[in-house]
């Protein structure tokens, strides 16, 4: 068994297909086949197996892959310790949906592109997934969002995945809505406030039905900024809540932002990386860029 092999495993298990993985990885199906038959006689047990959702990991076959992409994450930090160091056009991240962050991401590789070659991968992802990806190496750099009473909870699970962990800021959620909105002139908002228009909420899973007894409540979940944005415009009274966003976001989307006298709750966003890991010179460049986005940011609003 070798790093080779492990990187076979690694991909069959990313594409569900040994077929789509032996073609990614410009060998023949029936060998890649061979390999992974090998494999499992030698270890005397099944790697994978076929499901509905197409080749899987066994039970075993999962814990085999988790050492296998920590080897490959070692490996890939000891080459990057010679001469060549790490990849510097390379850059692995992904954030919550947040305009600031890929307003500062877009303006980042903006620059890069101008005079540098460019090999980046964004995502953006909720912190269940982000910590996911981590742990997997499918990413190597994460920033997380949570409510900051949550935070003992994700610094623990971060500790348990051998993860840096580092708190970038605190704000509270704003409200986001159109400029005719009737509350968008409104000197003090408060939650009771809103009891009468649409929500457009951030949904990343299906919701279930208002159960029986409880509140109705009219709110419009969706995942793509793009449609939140269009639904704003498109429905009288509607308004989201929103991590704080620039003021060139707001004008580009013809929308504003409004404080909410009473709405108390903290979130924090937090930077994640393997312990071991050497970020590319393009990462660094980014996270700095970040950093300084936010120096100006208090915790009830933007810079």
């Amino acid at each position: 068994m070798n790093t080779q092999h492990f990187q076979y495993l690694v991909e069959i298990e990313r594409t569900r297909s040994i077929s789509q993985a032996a073609k990614n990885l410009f060998l023949s199906q029936p060998n890649l086949s061979r390999v992974i038959h090998e494999l499992e006689e030698s270890l005397g047990f099944a790697i994978f197996e076929r499901t509905s959702r197409g080749v899987t990991p066994t039970d075993r076959g999962a814990m085999l892959l988790q050492y296998a992409r920590r080897i490959l994450r070692e490996m890939d930090s000891i080459e990057a310790l010679g001469r060549s160091g790490p990849v510097k056009s390379r850059l692995r991240i992904c954030f919550p949906r947040s305009g600031r962050y890929l307003d500062a991401t877009a303006r980042y590789l903006a620059q890069c592109c101008k005079t540098d070659l460019v090999d980046a991968e964004i995502r953006e992802c909720h912190a269940r997934q982000t910590l996911e990806m981590l742990d997997k190496g499918d990413t190597e750099l994460g920033v997380i969002r949570f409510r900051s009473e949550y935070e003992d909870y994700f610094r623990d699970q971060a500790s348990l995945r051998g993860l840096h962990f580092q708190v970038l800021r605190d704000y509270r959620y704003q409200l986001m809505m159109h400029p005719s909105h009737p509350l968008a002139e409104k000197q003090q908002i408060f939650q009771a406030d809103l009891r009468d228009y649409v929500e457009i909420a951030h949904g990343d899973t299906f919701r279930q039905s208002e159960s029986r007894g409880s509140e109705p409540r009219r709110r419009i979940y969706s995942v793509d900024r793009l449609a939140q944005v269009r639904l704003l415009h498109a429905i009288a009274g509607a308004y989201i809540w929103i991590s704080p966003a620039s003021e060139e976001d707001l004008r580009q989307w013809g929308l504003v932002q409004r404080d909410c006298a009473d709405n108390t709750d903290v979130y924090r966003d937090a930077l994640l990386h393997r312990k071991s890991y050497i970020p590319t010179d393009m990462e660094s460049g980014l996270l700095e860029l970040i950093s300084q986005d936010f120096q100006g940011d208090v915790i009830s609003g933007t810079i």
